[in-house]
């Protein structure tokens, strides 16, 4: 499924990495999983294969449906705006779309996304009309893009100051001096997550600079300290692990790491005065990344530095497309286009592409858009855009 170079946005559900576990019976043996119980690793081990080794078949089995995400969705509106095309009837359909699968429509005033699915994690088992600060604030940024188009402008903010009480929920984590934590979502969890402090100091940075006039100090004050907090988890080495401790099931992967480091550049470009807290924390946290994940041989980004599972997939495309997007951010041009080219090549197949290459070299994943695919897409228009203003 390739992008057409004028069809920015399209109706495009898809399937996803996660349908089996997003079943009940996936939801079963993940809690029975995470609760140290024999059933459930024979169970893992039992779907993880089905999933792995016949994925078509299984989501036929468990009655798995292609859903429409918005992150996926939002994507598209932002790669819209990095090609400068003129779309006004797909962006009132993404419009449309953004406000169909939103986790909180509008009740008490609060608009959120999240996945749209079930998921049992460490943290608990998350619903599907949980919403997550790890996917609102793409919505946030492609609301903004919406709203430079004057007949969406009303509709495109009110949903964008929605966010603000989705923001307010969060529940507080860790709140010291002059640092703050928040939730991955608005329930309690036992675990803190680094970078999705990361997309919450993004998301009050956007709405300082773009939200209504009453909030913005209070804003700007919040991505401040949830700055502070998430660059003094940076470990010695520039490298950030997922939980905020050392309990066991901590891990260190690559597409998490990047994310650190791009919610923080973002919300160093929305509030310049930032720069002397995070520039030295981005830039050793940069280093690591290329240097513990980037392998020259191969030509692709590892999955982990320090793992916490095993599974059968040896590449990832997400890894691989937030990589491509640090490279666009640090302006190493060059070897991005070098990069997106490898990645493409071992990634997609005639018009078809694919999120994971397992142990023996096999595309797994076709066309699962949420998953590294429509992120890929969106950096390599990042790149484009860079390579025509050079």
């Amino acid at each position: 499924m390739a992008i057409k170079k004028h069809d920015v946005w399209m109706s495009v559900p898809a399937f996803d990495p996660y349908d089996l576990w997003a079943s009940y019976w996936g939801v079963s043996i993940r809690e029975c999983y995470y609760r140290g119980k024999h059933l459930g690793k024979i169970g893992a081990v039992a779907l993880g294969l089905l999933d792995w080794l016949f994925p078509q078949t299984g989501r036929r089995l468990l009655g798995a449906r292609k859903l429409e995400y918005p992150i996926v969705i939002a994507h598209f509106v932002l790669q819209a705006r990095s090609r400068h095309l003129s779309v006004d009837a797909d962006y009132l359909h993404a419009l449309t779309a953004l406000r169909s699968t939103a986790a909180t429509q509008g009740a008490g005033g609060q608009w959120s996304w999240g996945l749209g699915f079930p998921w049992m994690s460490k943290n608990g088992l998350y619903g599907p009309d949980i919403p997550f600060v790890t996917h609102t604030p793409y919505v946030m940024e492609a609301l903004l893009v919406l709203a430079d188009q004057p007949e969406l402008y009303d509709e495109a903010m009110n949903l964008f100051h929605g966010t603000w009480n989705f923001l307010e929920s969060l529940k507080v984590m860790h709140r010291g001096k002059d640092e703050l934590a928040l939730s991955y979502a608005p329930v309690e969890e036992p675990r803190i997550v680094v970078n999705a402090n990361t997309y919450a100091a993004f998301a009050y940075a956007l709405h300082s600079v773009h939200g209504k006039s009453e909030i913005r100090d209070e804003a700007r004050s919040k991505a401040l300290r949830l700055a502070r907090w998430v660059v003094r988890q940076q470990q010695a080495d520039g490298s950030w692990f997922y939980y905020a401790d050392r309990e066991p099931g901590n891990f260190i992967d690559c597409f998490h790491s990047c994310f650190v480091i791009k919610n923080l550049l973002k919300v160093k470009r929305l509030l310049p005065d930032l720069a002397d807290i995070v520039d030295q924390p981005i830039n050793k946290g940069w280093r690591y990344i290329k240097e513990e994940f980037f392998d020259g041989r191969a030509g692709l980004c590892r999955r982990f530095t320090v793992r916490s599972h095993w599974d059968p997939f040896r590449w990832d495309l997400y890894d691989q497309a937030e990589f491509l997007g640090l490279l666009v951010d640090f302006g190493e041009l060059d070897k991005a286009i070098d990069f997106a080219r490898d990645v493409e090549k071992r990634f997609s197949k005639g018009s078809n592409w694919y999120c994971r290459i397992d142990i023996f070299g096999r595309r797994w994943g076709k066309n699962f858009l949420r998953w590294g695919i429509m992120p890929f897409w969106y950096h390599r228009s990042r790149l484009e855009k860079a390579l025509e203003g050079k």
